[in-house]
C-alpha cells in the first residue's frame, strides 16, 4: 500500500542556534515531523506551506525534506495540489478554520490540531464541513494513542478494579510560567482565544478523562483567574509589558455525576510550583480496587517518561503497571514526539478507539462548553 501523502501548515523555519521544542509555534517541527519520519512506510511528506513561498522552502531545505517537496504560500494551493492526500495544520488555533476549510472543500483528509477550532461554535463548522466532504479526519488531542491511557481504560473495561464508583483528579499547571510570559503566546492569556489553560492544558486531559470515563450526566463547576496581568517578555528576555491582562481561568473545579453513574471531580490549580511535583494524579475507584495515574511536572499529552501508572486490588499489594510493553515509539522517536507518533500510526491503520476525529473531539468542546456555562462564565 502506498503511503498517505502529507502537505504539512506550520513547518516553520527554525531559528538559528534556538531549542524549539518547547517554543510557541514549533510543534510541527518538535513533534509532528519526528513522529512522520518514524513511520516511512505510512507516511510521505510532498508539501510544506507557510505565510510566504519563502518561509515553506526555508523549512524545507532546514528540515532536510527532499527537494521534491513542494513550498507554498496560502492554504489552497496547497489544497488543490492533486499529489496530497492528507492536510496537518498546526498553527494557532484562531487559525484552523481558515487554513482546514480550503482542504476539506476539495475533499481531503485533515489532520487539526488540540484545540479542534476556537470555541464550541467554530469547532462545529469545520465537524460539519468535513462531514459534508466525507472525508477522513484527526484532531491532536494525542494521549489517546499513550499506553498509559490505553492502558488505563482496558482496565477499567475489563472490569479489575469492579464497578467504577469515583474518580478524582488533581491537576497543577506549575509547568507553566507563573509571573512572565513569551511574547510569541500571548493568545494563551486571552480566554476568547479559545488556546489557553482551560481549553489546552485542561482541555487535552479532559479528553482523555471521558475516553476512559465517559462523559458527565451532571455537573457543576467554578472558574476564576487569580492572575488578572502578567508580564511579556520576548525571545531574548526584554520586557516587552510589565502588565498585559489575563482572562483567561487559572483555577478551575469541576463535579458532578458521570453517566456511568460515577461521582467525578476534578480540580485545577495553580502554584509557583507543585508541592509533590506532580502535575497530574489521577485516581479511579472501583468495588474491587483502585488505579492511579501519576504524571510528574510536564503536560499530560506529552507522554512523559516517568508518568506511572498503579493498581491495587482488594487487599493485595500495589503494583506497578508496565503499559509500555511492545510499544514501538517510547524510544524511537524524542518523547515529546511519541504520543503524536502512535497517533499517526492508529490514523494509518483506521484504529478510531485511539485517534480522535473532528467528530469524537467534538464531544469534548461540548463537555468544555458546558463547564463554562456552568461556572458562569460567557459561551463562544
Amino acid at each position: 500500500m502506498s503511503p498517505i501523502r502529507v502537505g504539512i501548515i506550520g513547518l516553520k523555519p527554525i531559528p538559528t542556534g534556538e531549542d524549539i521544542s518547547n517554543q510557541p509555534g514549533y510543534w510541527a517541527g518538535a513533534a509532528h515531523l519526528p513522529a512522520l519520519r518514524a513511520m516511512p512506510e505510512d507516511y510521505e511528506i510532498v508539501a510544506v506551506c507557510n505565510s510566504s513561498v519563502e518561509s515553506a522552502t526555508t523549512a524545507i531545505k532546514q528540515h532536510g525534506l527532499p527537494e521534491s517537496t513542494k513550498a507554498y504560500g496560502n492554504q489552497d494551493d496547497l489544497a488543490n495540489d492533486p499529489l496530497v492526500d492528507l492536510v496537518i495544520v498546526s498553527v494557532n488555533v484562531g487559525k484552523h478554520v481558515l487554513l482546514a476549510k480550503p482542504a476539506l472543500e476539495k475533499k481531503k483528509d485533515v489532520f487539526v490540531e488540540w484545540p479542534l477550532a476556537a470555541g464550541l461554535a467554530q469547532s462545529e463548522e469545520l465537524a460539519k464541513l468535513a462531514s459534508a466532504a466525507g472525508v477522513r479526519t484527526s484532531v491532536g488531542v494525542q494521549a489517546r494513542a499513550d499506553p498509559l491511557v490505553v492502558k488505563v481504560k482496558e482496565i477499567v473495561e475489563s472490569g479489575r478494579i469492579g464497578q467504577v464508583t469515583n474518580s478524582s483528579v488533581w491537576i497543577s499547571s506549575g509547568v507553566l510560567p507563573y509571573g512572565a510570559w513569551t511574547e510569541g503566546a500571548r493568545y494563551y492569556l486571552d480566554f476568547k482565544s479559545g488556546g489557553n489553560n482551560f481549553f489546552i492544558y485542561f482541555g487535552h486531559f479532559l479528553d482523555s478523562f471521558t475516553h476512559v470515563l465517559g462523559d458527565f450526566a451532571e455537573l457543576q463547576a467554578i472558574m476564576k483567574s487569580t492572575v488578572s496581568s502578567i508580564a511579556i517578555f520576548n525571545t531574548k528576555g526584554v520586557l516587552i509589558n510589565p502588565a498585559h491582562p489575563k482572562t483567561s481561568p487559572d483555577q478551575v473545579l469541576v463535579q458532578g455525576i458521570l453517566e456511568s453513574g460515577a461521582v467525578a471531580s476534578i480540580s485545577v490549580r495553580k502554584p509557583k510550583a507543585e508541592i509533590d511535583g506532580a502535575s497530574f494524579r489521577w485516581i479511579i475507584s472501583g468495588t474491587e480496587g483502585e488505579a492511579e495515574v501519576v504524571i510528574p511536572r510536564s503536560h499530560w499529552q506529552f507522554g512523559e517518561v516517568k508518568r506511572t501508572l498503579r493498581l491495587k486490588i482488594g487487599e493485595n499489594e500495589t503494583q506497578n503497571v508496565d503499559f509500555l510493553y511492545g510499544d514501538e515509539f517510547e524510544s524511537k522517536v524524542p518523547a515529546i514526539a511519541a504520543n503524536v507518533a502512535r497517533q499517526y500510526r492508529a490514523f494509518a491503520k483506521g484504529d478510531t478507539e485511539t485517534f480522535a476525529t473532528f467528530e469524537s473531539a467534538l464531544k469534548t468542546h461540548r463537555l468544555l462548553d458546558r463547564i463554562i456555562r456552568a461556572a458562569g462564565w460567557e459561551s463562544f
